[in-house]
């Protein structure tokens, strides 16, 4: 899924190319190293890493130890042509999964999946935003660009949402949020268009205003 981004660590350029290509055909965006050196400076960015464990310099242990070490909870998957049990025990004790070579393609992107979701939950996607469903966050691009919403922005903006491609009249919004105030209704306006301005949304192609009937949030923007 679009706005994850993957550290694959490998020395092998066959398998390095072919891990890219996969994972990259998937709609991820992906980062390659050979080996651990500098990854430090781009771990903050990272989302899940696919680590060998024979490499030059560091081994994929120690590697895993200083990533876990800064405090990050990046799910790392080896990836090794070691199959023998203590090195799976180990793996799987400063990892979160083993995979030895040859591996199947589909059973790695199915366990990246499966791991994502458990680490970040679900996220949809509608043109250049990512939403968290259960965490009630909303990300522009990816999930390192979260878009900082005031509580009251929240709750329009995910009302919208779990009624989307609906329009929302403002007397909907005031009877949701403000059921015993008095209406006034350019109130809904000043919030959509700070709501807009946050995402990157100024003519209201997400966040649509239906002319003399209300709002809409559209998940399907025609080109």
């Amino acid at each position: 899924m679009k706005g994850f981004t993957i550290l694959i660590v490998e020395d092998d350029q066959t398998i390095g190319h072919l891990l890219q290509k996969i994972i990259q055909r998937e709609g991820y965006e992906v980062v390659w190293k050979t080996s651990g050196k500098d990854i430090g400076c781009i771990i903050h960015q990272i989302d899940l890493v696919i680590m060998d464990i024979m490499l030059p310099g560091e081994d994929g242990y120690q590697l895993t130890t200083f990533i876990k070490g800064l405090g990050l909870p990046i799910p790392i998957i080896f990836l090794s042509a070691r199959n023998d049990i203590e090195s799976k025990l180990e793996g799987l004790t400063v990892g979160e999964d083993y995979m030895t070579k040859p591996f199947e393609p589909r059973e790695l992107l199915l366990r990246m999946q499966k791991m994502l979701k458990q680490h970040y939950g679900s996220l949809t996607q509608i043109q250049h935003l990512l939403i968290n469903t259960e965490q009630r966050k909303v990300f522009k691009h990816n999930i390192h660009e979260e878009i900082v919403l005031t509580a009251i922005e929240r709750k329009i903006f995910f009302y919208l949402f779990d009624n989307r491609d609906r329009v929302l009249s403002k007397d909907h919004f005031f009877d949701y949020l403000w059921p015993l105030e008095d209406r006034n209704h350019n109130i809904i306006n000043v919030h959509i268009k700070k709501i807009r301005a946050k995402m990157d949304d100024p003519t209201g192609t997400i966040l649509q205003n239906i002319y003399g009937e209300g709002y809409r949030l559209n998940t399907y923007i025609r080109q």
